[in-house]
């Protein structure tokens, strides 16, 4: 599947599409970005789950569910743009999800098993998903946007939050 080209995506998907490797394809870059995260996260200690870096930001834990929450919804929206369908989707308030989670309980290990299961049902959409279909404009949050975008998009706001993570949580503090 080709990269998107502007006028496929809202402006603001400028910040994740501008991360995305030059090379590679949606789907190598899906697997690759995905094991990449999966190592960083099995390097850290389970207790840093729960650490933010500072007040009122996500914790480590947070941050992988808004991952996996925005997965979810770009891929819905794959699906029902490369099916046709035409009716706008609304957009999401990451802050009002995060208000409702409570991720208190829960691992990174087992966080990151569901983002696994997510992960994999993006990857078997990409793989049904033609050429054609991958060009079918949709509206979703007042914007333009096609499937291939949101492929990319998706390997692009994991991207973004991967450079968060090691900037924000997991750099050394500075003096």
């Amino acid at each position: 599947m080709k990269r998107p080209k502007k006028g496929e995506y809202a402006p603001f998907h400028e910040t994740y599409l501008k991360v995305v490797p030059s090379r590679g394809t949606a789907r190598s870059l899906l697997k690759k970005t995905f094991k990449e995260f999966q190592q960083l996260m099995n390097g850290l200690p389970a207790e840093m789950g729960d650490y933010a870096y500072a007040p009122g930001k996500w914790t480590i834990k947070q941050l992988l569910i808004h991952l996996i929450d925005s997965e979810r919804v770009f891929s819905y929206r794959i699906l029902s743009f490369m099916r046709g369908d035409r009716i706008a989707l609304p957009g999401f308030n990451q802050d009002i999800w995060m208000e409702e989670v409570d991720v208190s309980k829960r691992s990174i290990k087992d966080l990151m098993k569901e983002w696994k299961t997510v992960r994999d049902n993006t990857l078997f959409l990409l793989q049904q998903c033609s050429e054609e279909q991958s060009k079918f404009l949709g509206t979703a949050a007042g914007w333009k946007v096609t499937p291939r975008a949101l492929f990319y998009v998706i390997v692009g706001h994991q991207i973004h939050h991967t450079n968060v993570l090691k900037d924000k949580y997991l750099a050394p503090p500075t003096t």
